[in-house]
């Protein structure tokens, strides 16, 4: 794994797998079960997608839970090993914990648990600003897609400014003005800060049927230590 960019609010890691794990990876996680993410809960809306952010997927979510904080908080996520595609990424990402405590805190100490889950995003789909606060110390996307353009889109934007000063509403970013751009390069793995706005900008229609696959996921602060 190599670091390739980082500034206090989020790094950027590639080759977060070895090329052979990578490529299992991928095709394990083809043979997952994937769900709309608005009918993930008896066809509800899932409020977390904006109704205009298209029709991304979602497959079976993993909790890596050492130290048991969360037992039957998270009853959609399987407990790690979970016997699923995911398990290498849970694995590899628990094993890399000191070299991304800069940006997520300290294991034990800042969080104590994560969640893994991955998605699909196909032409037409992305997610609207949004800021991970609350219950949550980080999170963290891995790009799994054997290959990607430039022109297919799905960029991930990043917004300057200081973490938590803001409300998280969908123009908190335009008080900086200013940011970053991340693309979505195979078995690279970004680590975001808790606070930092940021969005995924949508697949282009010149991504044909090939899908932004990522596993993502968040660093969570144990329930005693989350803001009231």
């Amino acid at each position: 794994m190599e670091l390739t960019w980082s500034t206090d609010d989020f790094a950027v890691f590639d080759d977060f797998l070895a090329p052979e794990a990578a490529a299992t990876l991928w095709e394990q996680l083809r043979t997952e079960d994937y769900h709309f993410v608005h009918g993930r809960r008896d066809g509800a809306w899932n409020k977390v997608y904006g109704l205009l952010d298209g029709s991304p997927l979602s497959g079976p979510g993993t909790l890596n839970d050492p130290e048991g904080h969360f037992t039957g908080l998270f009853a959609d996520h399987a407990p790690h090993p979970s016997g699923g595609a995911t398990d290498a990424v849970v694995k590899q990402l628990a094993e890399e914990a000191p070299r991304i405590e800069p940006w997520t805190g300290r294991f034990g100490t800042d969080w104590h648990a994560f969640t893994c889950r991955p998605f699909l995003y196909p032409q037409g789909s992305g997610l609207a600003w949004h800021d991970d606060s609350g219950d949550r110390a980080a999170s963290f996307v891995l790009y799994v897609h054997p290959e990607w353009q430039a022109s297919w889109g799905a960029e991930l934007l990043v917004s300057s400014g200081t973490p938590g000063a803001r409300s998280a509403d969908q123009n908190a970013h335009l008080t900086s003005r200013v940011g970053h751009y991340v693309a979505p390069h195979p078995n690279r793995l970004v680590v975001l800060r808790s606070g930092v706005p940021h969005m995924i900008k949508k697949v282009e229609p010149h991504a044909g049927d090939r899908v932004r696959g990522s596993v993502a996921g968040f660093f969570l602060r144990r329930p005693a230590d989350r803001p009231q």
